[in-house]
């Protein structure tokens, strides 16, 4: 925190033009030229999906690299930042739908979900009416862009990768 700086009866020119340059203003400048309309929508349903920013930071592929602070301090601006956040929402609302789809369909999977995909066995083949059945039953923990082949999908990996309940 700085303390406020009497100003001068008569301020020299350079003086002028340095008070005018503030870093607010550099700084929503500079965030709005790599933070896409998408990366915010996909940075705010990840993190809604999951309430982890290092999980995000790890499972996310956005359209920079970025590192955990940054999406630290851009969730952290979203959320506080008035200028920033109603920027953001702006860009966000001018989105194609197609484009809102594509990124909803890349959120990660919360716990819930993949405690649910867990019940699913191993050794079982289960079909696109399975994983639709799922859904069914569970609508209020599986995002709601999720589809029967997406969970399928995921399940497969979580096999590939032995995370499934009955697997070793």
């Amino acid at each position: 925190v700085s303390t406020p700086i009497a100003p001068s009866p008569v301020p020299t020119p350079g003086l002028a033009k340095r008070m005018k340059k503030s870093k607010q203003p550099l700084q929503v400048t500079k965030d709005l030229g790599r933070w896409k309309p998408a990366d915010d929508l996909l940075l705010i349903n990840a993190v809604l999906q999951t309430n982890d920013l290092t999980s995000v930071h790890l499972g996310v592929k956005f359209s920079c690299r970025f590192n955990l602070r940054e999406i630290q301090e851009r969730w952290y601006a979203l959320l506080y930042d008035p200028i920033i956040s109603k920027l953001a929402c702006q860009a966000m609302r001018q989105l194609h739908p197609e484009a809102i789809a594509a990124i909803q369909s890349k959120v990660l999977f919360s716990k819930a979900e993949e405690q649910l995909l867990n019940k699913v066995g191993s050794t079982s083949q289960p079909t696109l009416d399975t994983f639709q059945e799922l859904l069914h039953k569970h609508p209020d923990v599986f995002y709601p862009s999720r589809t029967a082949k997406a969970l399928q999908l995921h399940w497969q990996l979580m096999k590939q990768y032995y995370l499934l309940d009955d697997q070793t």
